[in-house]
């Protein structure tokens, strides 16, 4: 029985913290709360509310609301009205994973030291100070105003709010979810600030990977040239998102501005210990198809984020149905609506942008009392904001953060140890509520609903794919997007001089898009969003390997089916081996091979590149490319003690295409004369020396022992709520990108026709509570690439599924 295993894990855990006696970093277990026999964790061994039907009198409700819940814990809710539909959505989704939704939100309101102290060395403390010196907060505060302007959408958010709240305030300490028990707190009112930095947590997930200060630095240690050379725009192989044929017909409402010609970075950057960038793994897929191109002959479209991987699910499964309201797909837990989904007439589905939407500025005050900052030829006063860190345990530290007409000051000799000031501007902290983009989503019936709806979506910047019963797909990058002058925000910028600051934004009718193309389908994988030839100026960090597959994919079949969706989600095939071993095995000196050392080359010359769980050759080639690309690079960027970016993988891989002969091929504390072919032998005979060393045979290379799957608790150190060692197939760059601690999210495919066939599956379990036989309850078939068929229900009477429970609210 699930409890069982449950009160195991718990009694293991309970037993580990007693035996360490320190938790959770400088957390002081709550033995007195933990071990209660009334309140403590024996009363979540025992889950609540699963099995049994239920009525509920709530003093919310304007009319009634039903909820369905399926054989997997699936919600399907039923309301009179939508304001009732959003109350209890907030409640459901508390009664599920409340301890989750308040945990990521002291998170993005560096708020962490109130639950788990300052940490070793002051790392939680740190963690808290960036997120409040970027500006989290005052981004959300700014979105709190902006949803109040939408009185529809502000109706639908406080009756979420509402409902949250009033599942709270009916909760007792023996209800309270597991983790507020041994972290020993308890859980507070939810509130519309909440609900922003919800989205605004998202977008410091997803948009915060400017490389200015990196750059800066990189220029001025190796010069332009070279700089040039290993931080180029465009990859060897490019397959935009926008096809690259296509003719940008559209008038230039604002030409690109010109570059200031007293723009010359010249100061090194510091802060290496503090740069707080979102992982490289961070991406997705998604795709839509004709009719045309589809066995349906209607439009079939499919998404899978790659996000990490934590219990509880980054996502919440739901049906949502009101008058003039119907969904169906996953939400964010702690926001309305559904976020990736579907209704009768439309799907849709997003991948990050990546578009570099956050630059910092050199700051220059009149003094050292920081009260005025020089800009354009005159001073103005600095407005600052008292940040205050609570203590676990009592005490307080309290940070001023001062904030510029570029925006808050992040760094400073306070915090990084950096000489000169850098405040930083970031699209997140302009108004917007993307909150009305997914209220309206769920809600479009065509394709102009959903261009409508996009126009409020401004961070962090999405590619939104489309399908729609009426036969069109199409795909737009969503976001505002500055027009700016070529290289503005490669580098840290002054923030003394008008012209390099923030101009007008891109028209958002000329944001890179695709509407019905002539190939029959539209797709992205996080790749360049358009071809060198769009108009205006752009830069970020784009994937150079899952695009080019996706695309390969779907032109090579004429017609395809529900079932060739699932196949491209669980793709294996690794383009980066193929580029990148067409060029090193030829240059492998066979002659002088020993016996183990011809067993790995024939292994990987008959590899057909695909990174299946068993497969010993993806190993070999992993080991391989790490050792090469580690020999080209670390010796020259691991002594340099500012912050730095090591060149992509496909820069790397394009150097070794073109370069026999490269400066970075040579090892700066050895004489020794390295060219490709050398430097290729060199690491190809360590690594297969290391793996025949380590293991007996080839069997013990298979490719998911050597990789490890792990899904972690919230809180990365209750190893008994986590699932280690998940053994998967694919890996980082593959569509079936599976990694070790990041991964398809949720996918998803959606057939549209006059009855909707949907599929979908994500790597957990609707329930947060460790003790429930829904909490992981996916992750197998997740694992195994099995998918579940999406039960959306025509109303609360339809019986073509099967029923676990009934909620009935009155």
């Amino acid at each position: 029985m699930p409890w069982v295993k449950f009160l195991l894990s718990l009694l293991s855990t309970g037993a580990l913290l007693v035996t360490l006696m320190i938790p959770l970093g400088s957390v002081t277990f709550s033995f007195g709360n933990f071990f209660n026999p009334f309140s403590g964790f024996w009363q979540n061994a025992e889950p609540v509310n699963e099995g049994a039907n239920q009525e509920l009198d709530l003093p919310g409700l304007e009319g009634e609301a039903s909820v369905v819940f399926d054989d997997r814990r699936v919600p399907h809710i039923f309301a009179e009205n939508q304001k009732d539909l959003a109350y209890v959505q907030g409640y459901v989704t508390a009664q599920d994973r409340l301890w989750q939704m308040e945990f990521q939100i002291y998170a993005a309101s560096g708020r962490l030291t109130e639950l788990i102290g300052a940490g070793a060395e002051n790392r939680v403390l740190d963690m808290d100070r960036t997120a409040r010196r970027k500006g989290i907060t005052f981004a959300a505060e700014r979105a709190v105003e902006e949803f109040k302007k939408y009185p529809e959408v502000k109706d639908f958010v406080e009756a979420y709010i509402e409902g949250v709240n009033d599942y709270i305030r009916q909760l007792k300490p023996k209800d309270y979810p597991i983790e507020y028990k041994i972290l020993n707190y308890q859980p507070e009112e939810w509130t519309a600030q909440k609900s922003a930095l919800l989205m605004k947590y998202m977008a410091n997930t997803l948009a915060t990977r400017a490389k200015d200060i990196e750059h800066t630095n990189a220029l001025i240690l190796f010069g332009q040239k070279t700089f040039d050379i290993l931080y180029p725009e465009y990859s060897y192989a490019e397959d935009p998102i926008v096809p690259a044929d296509t003719r940008y017909n559209y008038r230039l409402a604002n030409p690109r501005p010109l570059v200031p010609l007293d723009y010359h970075p010249d100061s090194l950057m510091l802060s290496p210990a503090l740069m707080d960038k979102p992982d490289r793994n961070i991406g997705s897929n998604n795709w839509a198809i004709s009719g045309a191109k589809s066995t349906t002959g209607k439009p079939i479209l499919a998404n899978d984020p790659h996000l990490g991987l934590n219990l509880p699910s980054i996502w919440y499964e739901i049906q949502l149905t009101a008058p003039g309201y119907k969904a169906y797909g996953v939400s964010l837990p702690g926001g309305p609506g559904v976020v990736i989904g579907f209704n009768d007439s439309i799907a849709w589905g997003e991948t990050n942008a990546g578009q570099d939407v956050m630059d910092f500025y050199k700051t220059r005050f009149r003094d050292d009392r920081k009260q005025e900052y020089f800009y354009d030829g005159q001073w103005y006063p600095v407005n600052e904001r008292i940040e205050e860190y609570k203590l676990k345990g009592g005490g307080s530290v309290f940070d001023t953060v001062l904030y510029t007409n570029v925006g808050p000051v992040m760094y400073d000799e306070s915090f990084g140890d950096q000489p000169f000031p850098l405040a930083v501007r970031w699209m997140a902290h302009e108004p917007s509520c993307e909150m009305v983009t997914f209220y309206k989503l769920n809600k479009a019936k065509n394709y102009q609903d959903y261009l409508e709806a996009l126009t409020y979506f401004k961070s962090p910047a999405q590619n939104f794919v489309f399908a729609s019963n009426a036969g069109d797909i199409a795909i737009w990058q969503q976001g505002s997007f500055v027009n700016k002058w070529e290289g503005q925000g490669k580098f840290v910028l002054d923030g003394t001089k008008r012209d390099q600051f923030w101009g007008e934004f891109i028209p958002q009718d000329q944001n890179p898009h695709s509407y019905n193309p002539a190939r029959g389908f539209v797709s992205s994988a996080n790749q360049h969003p358009a071809p060198e030839s769009y108009p205006y100026y752009y830069l970020g960090g784009f994937e150079d390997y899952r695009n080019r597959r996706l695309n390969q994919l779907l032109a090579a079949k004429e017609k395809l089916s529900v079932d060739d969706m699932k196949r491209i989600q669980l793709d294996n095939f690794s383009v980066k081996a193929q580029d990148l071993l067409a060029i090193i095995l030829p240059e492998l000196d066979t002659t002088v091979f020993t016996q183990p050392e011809w067993k790995a080359y024939r292994m990987l010359e008959n590899w057909d590149y695909m990174y299946d769980k068993d497969e010993p050759a993806a190993t070999l080639f992993e080991k391989w490319w790490v050792e090469l690309y580690r020999a080209i690079w670390v010796d020259e960027f691991a002594e340099i003690e500012v912050p730095m970016d090591y060149p992509s993988s496909s820069t790397t891989i394009g150097i070794l295409r073109d370069s026999i002969e490269f400066t970075f091929y040579r090892d700066k504390n050895d004489t020794t004369k390295k060219d490709r072919k050398s430097l290729v032998n060199i690491t190809f005979d360590k690594v297969t020396g290391q793996l025949y060393n380590e293991y007996e045979s080839e069997s013990e290379w298979e490719w998911s022992k050597i990789k490890q799957t792990n899904i972690l608790h919230l809180t990365r150190v209750l190893s008994p709520f986590s699932r280690l060692n998940i053994p998967t197939d694919g890996n980082n760059n593959i569509l079936n990108a599976t990694s070790e601690r990041h991964g398809p999210s949720w996918r998803m495919v959606v057939a549209l026709g006059d009855e909707i066939e949907a599929y979908g599956v994500y790597p957990g379990g609707q329930s947060g509570n460790p003790g429930s036989k829904y909490y992981d309850s996916f992750i197998d078939d997740w694992s195994n690439g099995q998918y579940y068929k999406l039960w959306y229900m025509r109303d609360q009477n339809d019986t073509n599924g099967e029923i676990s429970m009934k909620q009935l609210f009155k």
